[in-house]
């Protein structure tokens, strides 16, 4: 048998994030879609050791370790902010953001590589897939330049 080491450590769970954004990006799915947004908002928390915000903007930015760095600059981008907005807002069923999925080819929609049945989910209008691929290379660049997480 082999063990499953996803729960183990941050970069075991971030091996998930991207074995779930490479299927989403080809063949998007209900599935993956709550998957990216639920561990995308919360990896952050897990490469920090559960430290918290007001914690981390205590420290002096040139004081902070790789992980707090990335913590405050995730924070910082729009499209981490449109996870987290989703993330938080199902668990109280308040989500600001307009989801829908549609089915289908569409001209200014669909990407090079996507087959004419494609489905999309959009948030705000756009092709969720662009959302979290800023986020995911992100947390890769910082799993590359910090082993041991």
């Amino acid at each position: 048998m082999d063990e499953i080491t996803y729960l183990k450590s941050p970069f075991g769970m971030f091996n998930l994030v991207e074995e779930a954004f490479q299927r989403y990006y080809k063949n998007p799915s209900t599935s993956d879609f709550v998957i990216l947004i639920f561990l995308l908002y919360h990896l952050r928390e897990l490469v920090v050791g559960g430290q918290n915000y007001k914690e981390i903007e205590k420290i002096d930015t040139k004081k902070r370790t790789s992980a707090q760095r990335l913590f405050s600059d995730l924070w910082g981008m729009d499209e981490f902010q449109t996870i987290r907005e989703i993330c938080n807002g199902s668990k109280h069923h308040k989500i600001s953001r307009k989801l829908m999925q549609v089915n289908g080819f569409r001209c200014g929609l669909s990407r090079c590589g996507d087959h004419l049945g494609q489905r999309y989910f959009l948030i705000d209008g756009s092709d969720s897939r662009i959302v979290f691929a800023p986020v995911v290379k992100k947390y890769k660049n910082f799993f590359k330049d910090n082993a041991g997480y």
